[in-house]
């Protein structure tokens, strides 16, 4: 009767020694892992929100990594902004100069110098971009040249390429900023200044040497001209370095939403150490028990006698 009755026993400890086995290999796996489960079927019902939390999380990172880069742009078109506002000082210090001092020396080459620091700066680039393209991004925007070759023209339009708008960039959800202005919108007033100053000489003679009374006139009628267009690129400048500070926030925003959702994402996928360590010690636990009442059910078995 006695061994009647250990059928169900033997049944269950040998069940037993499969689960504590089965739970033993679980939460080894989770400690050597850290994770709850090696793909997204061992979440159950969170899988679908698991899923969802990391689609986002890879969205933020490609985010992070185009704002990087628009950081990094943004750096050169400070530097492009801050080369064209020297050349503007230049211009504007060596008019100053010549009205003061009423003689041209020095004025010519100071002018020169300026509009070969604007055809850089207006052609700056990052990563094969231009910076002032607009839309239209790769080339030059604006088309070098001397004053003298200027000057010999109706106008610059032929100087300046046509980019389109200006180019608009996603930095966060539902939110765009446009960048840099285009070349000719920044740069073309100084530009056609300058080619009128080498019009103005070609038909009343050149700004060099003692000034006669028409061509120091002109000259100082020049300063708040070179004024008005060096407080015009300020402005714009600042426009840019308020676009760059929009950049640097949405940096910080972006990465806060993405430390805090691969927090939430640990959270659902990586184990407490401290609780698989408590379910690997129960598991071996019954294992143990199971395997153990299972080696003497076996010894009360009819079979070795029947042997």
């Amino acid at each position: 009767m006695n061994r009647v009755a250990t059928y169900n026993q033997f049944f269950g400890s040998a069940a037993g020694i499969a689960l504590g086995q089965a739970n033993m290999a679980k939460a080894q796996e989770q400690a050597s892992t850290q994770k709850i489960a090696g793909d997204l079927q061992g979440f159950g019902i969170e899988a679908g929100r698991l899923l969802s939390a990391k689609t986002y999380a890879e969205r933020l990172d490609r985010r992070a990594e185009t704002l990087k880069a628009l950081e990094a742009r943004a750096d050169v078109e400070a530097t492009a902004l801050d080369s064209a506002q020297a050349a503007v000082q230049q211009a504007r210090d060596g008019l100053a100069n010549a009205a003061a001092n009423q003689n041209g020396a020095g004025l010519k080459a100071a002018l020169e110098q300026a509009l070969s620091i604007i055809d850089t700066a207006a052609n700056a680039q990052y990563n094969g971009e231009a910076i002032f393209g607009g839309e239209w991004g790769y080339g030059e925007p604006f088309v070098p040249a001397s004053l003298d070759t200027l000057a010999a023209q109706p106008n610059t339009d032929a100087n300046w390429v046509d980019t389109g708008r200006n180019r608009t960039v996603m930095i966060e959800d539902n939110r765009s900023i446009e960048l840099s202005r285009n070349a000719e919108d920044l740069f073309r007033p100084f530009v056609d200044l300058l080619r009128s100053i080498r019009v103005w000489e070609n038909a009343n003679g050149p700004l060099t040497g003692k000034l006669t009374t028409a061509q120091l006139t002109y000259v100082q009628g020049l300063i708040p001209q070179m004024a008005a267009v060096q407080t015009n690129l300020i402005d714009k400048s600042a426009e840019a370095g308020s676009t760059a500070k929009q950049i640097e926030m949405a940096v910080t925003t972006n990465d806060a939403k993405r430390d805090t959702l691969l927090a939430t994402i640990g959270d659902q996928e990586n184990v407490d150490l401290a609780e698989v360590a408590a379910r690997l010690s129960a598991a071996q636990t019954q294992y143990q028990a199971s395997a153990a009442i299972f080696g003497q059910l076996k010894d009360l078995n009819l079979l070795q006698y029947l042997r």
